[in-house]
Formats: C-alpha cells, sequence, structure tokens
C-alpha cells in the first residue's frame, strides 16, 4: 500500500524528566485470585489433556488410525495454545504494561493465530473425510500417508498466514520520570486517505482480520456444518436394525461410524462456540477502536481444555487409555500383552449362568443335532455335558460350544 505522506515519526522524545501522564490503574485482589485461578485451571486441563491424547495414540498401535490422526494433529495445537497464549493472556491482563519482552511481543499472537488456523484446518479436513468416505463409501479410502501430507499443508498454511504478525508487533519502551512504560503495540502499512488523511494502519489491519476471521474461520465452519447435516441425513436412512450374521456386524459397523461422527460434530460445535465471540469482538472492536475481552479469549482459549474431554466421553478407547496411563503414573503394574490375552481367553470360556455356583453344577441335559463332531465325536440327538463340580478340571466336550 502507498504510504504517501503517512511515514511515522523518526524522531525519539526524551521523557525521562516528565512524570507519567496516567495514574498507574490497581487491580483488586478479588480479580486477580479468579483470573489466575481460571488460567490454571484451563491450562493444566489443556497441557495435561492434550499430552495424554498424544501419548495414548504413539503406545498404542490399535489407536493409530486416520481419525485419530487428525486428533493428535487437533492436540498438537491446542498444546500450543495452552504453553503459551493462556498464561501471557492472563498475566498480560492484570498488568497495565507489557511485561514480557520483544520476542513473546512477536511470538505469542504468531502462536495464538497459528494455532487457531491449525484447528480450523484440520476440523475442515476431518469433515471432509468424514463426507467423503460416508457419501462415497465404495471410493479409495485416506491412507495414512495422504494424512500426513494434508496435515502438514495444514500447518504450512497456518504458519504462512500467522507470519505478518512477526513483523507487524512491535516491543516499545518509554522512560517517564517515575516509570518505565512498556507496551507491546502494532504497526500496520498506512494509507493516505483521499483528504490527505493517514489511517494509521487500520485499513490493512481490518483486512487481515476480515481475511483471518471471516473468509478462514466463518466460511469453514458454514461448509462443515452443511457437509456433516449431510453426513447424519445420509446415516438414518441407512440405518440397520439389529439382526444376525453379516447384518449384525453392519449394524456394529455403522452404530460406530454414528459414534464417530458425532464425537467429531461436538469438537466443531465446541469449536464454534469457543472461537465465534472471540473473532466477532475482534472484528467489532476494529470499527470502534474496543479494547479486548478477557472472558472471550479466554473461552476461545478453554477450547484447548474441552477437547480431550469430548474424546474421553465418546470414544471408550481414549477412556481406557487414559485410566491405563493413570495407572502407570501412580506406579500400578499394568498387565501385559500375554496377560490380557490369556484374561480374554478365560472370560470367553468360562461358562456363563445365571447366579449359580461353579461347584454345584452337574450333569446338564441339552440336545444336539445329528451331524455336528464334538471333539471327534458324533453323538445322538440326546446327550449330557458334564459340567465341573467342586474338584473337577476338564470338560469333556469343547467350551467353544
Amino acid at each position: 500500500m502507498s504510504s504517501g505522506g503517512c511515514e511515522p515519526p523518526t524522531q525519539d522524545y526524551d521523557f525521562s524528566a516528565i512524570p507519567y501522564p496516567s495514574e498507574l490503574q490497581s487491580v483488586s485482589s478479588r480479580e486477580v485470585v479468579v483470573k489466575v485461578s481460571l488460567g490454571v485451571v484451563v491450562n493444566l486441563v489443556a497441557l495435561v489433556g492434550n499430552a495424554l491424547v498424544i501419548i495414548i495414540v504413539v503406545r498404542s498401535k490399535r489407536m493409530r488410525t486416520t481419525t485419530n490422526y487428525y486428533l493428535v494433529n487437533l492436540a498438537v495445537s491446542d498444546l500450543l495454545v495452552a504453553l503459551m497464549p493462556i498464561w501471557v493472556h492472563v498475566v498480560a491482563s492484570l498488568n497495565e504494561f507489557w511485561v514480557f519482552g520483544s520476542f513473546l511481543c512477536k511470538f505469542n499472537p504468531f502462536m495464538q493465530i497459528t494455532a487457531m488456523c491449525a484447528s480450523m484446518f484440520t476440523l475442515v479436513v476431518i469433515a471432509g473425510d468424514r463426507f467423503y468416505a460416508i457419501m462415497f463409501p465404495m471410493h479409495s479410502r485416506v491412507t495414512k500417508r495422504k494424512v500426513s501430507y494434508l496435515l502438514i499443508l495444514v500447518w504450512m498454511a497456518s504458519i504462512a498466514i500467522a507470519t505478518p504478525l512477526l513483523f507487524m508487533y512491535y516491543y516499545i519502551e518509554r522512560q517517564w520520570a517515575d516509570v518505565l512504560e512498556t507496551y507491546c503495540d502494532e504497526k500496520w502499512p498506512m494509507k493516505t486517505e483521499a483528504d490527505g488523511s493517514c489511517d494509521g494502519g487500520l485499513t490493512s489491519k481490518k483486512v487481515y482480520w476480515i481475511v483471518v476471521c471471516g473468509v478462514l474461520n466463518w466460511t469453514p465452519m458454514l461448509i462443515m456444518m452443511l457437509s456433516y447435516t449431510f453426513i447424519v441425513i445420509k446415516l438414518r436412512k441407512h440405518k440397520i436394525g439389529p439382526k444376525l450374521g453379516a447384518s449384525s456386524k453392519s449394524s456394529v459397523q455403522q452404530r460406530s461410524t454414528r459414534k464417530v461422527v458425532i464425537m467429531l460434530f461436538s469438537v466443531l460445535l465446541v469449536f464454534i462456540v469457543c472461537a465465534v465471540p472471540f473473532q466477532t469482538i475482534k472484528i467489532y472492536f476494529l470499527f470502534t477502536q474496543g479494547q479486548q475481552d478477557f472472558g472471550a479469549v479466554l473461552l476461545m482459549y478453554s477450547n484447548a481444555a474441552i477437547n480431550p474431554i469430548i474424546y474421553a466421553g465418546f470414544n471408550e478407547s481414549f477412556r481406557n487409555g487414559f485410566k491405563d496411563l493413570v495407572n502407570c503414573i501412580m506406579n500400578r503394574r499394568t498387565p501385559t500383552a500375554s496377560e490380557t490375552f490369556e484374561t480374554e481367553y478365560k472370560q470367553r470360556s468360562t461358562v456363563r449362568t445365571k447366579n449359580v455356583p461353579l461347584a454345584t453344577l452337574t450333569r446338564v441335559p441339552f440336545t444336539v443335532q445329528e451331524g455336528i463332531e464334538l471333539n471327534g465325536q458324533t453323538p445322538g440327538k440326546d446327550c449330557t455335558a458334564i459340567e465341573p463340580t467342586a474338584g473337577t478340571s476338564q470338560m469333556p466336550f469343547s467350551s467353544r460350544l
């Protein structure tokens, strides 16, 4: 953009002999306790929850599915939010001046927008994958290799969108007679208006945030909502009732698919609820010159803490993984793979009875269709199975009946 007569002043003024012109604001102890408590809770849940999600998928081969790879990518972006923007936002809201120096002045907004865009783009990829798999089930599925390429593109696009912020934010120090004023300010490319006045970079700032919030967030949100609507309609039309044989297997698969769709749709809804208020206020304040609202920003960051709770609530594998990791942390011994297999085999081989002690079982008459071999023998129509009594260790017929 042409800067014209909008060049900022280059002369440095000396304010060291002048008292600070404003009264320093004080923060009440109640406000400190509330903000710090909320920040600590959100930050801890986000850190622990998303770290556990990543560990569960990494340590279990059974959990390494394409859908879980997407969720791990979401967990990584949420971890970035927990590592920096959450606590930076809380501390900054309690101080009148910027206390984090030059590096975080530039890197914190860069990290915030990178994580927000990475989450949004990952949700877009998830919605596209589910839409393609359910609406066109006969076509080839997305492989893990393709997923890795898509996720690399997600992060490249997110970093590219956030990179301008590294050049637009500046750390400034101003020494007054009684205080050192430090703040983190924005300097966007300025434009000369038709009347010769300077816009102070407001036009460039508006264009950037409208593109980020409106084009790159709200438009994909609308498309994803439509995609999940079509998916739900498709699943309802092809609902399969409980039957035997192959139909029963299809019913189980469809119920599993429906649970996954509900979980992913819940993740999208929570993201919309958490992010849209901040984005709306951000754009509104571009035209009114207002300040960011603490609650709206913290609500956006709380999405990072809510996602792991959604995974655990809708996915039994994640719940079991959480329990196993907690057992490991508590120094409890976890069963080995062979012990787990042995336990499952014994459970499947045990004779199921209703509230009848095993020691009281003796001979149970039953009928077997002629021609069926049991342990190499072909019994007649009327047979007797000898169930184990107290002290009996073997059964005459196969336990797989």
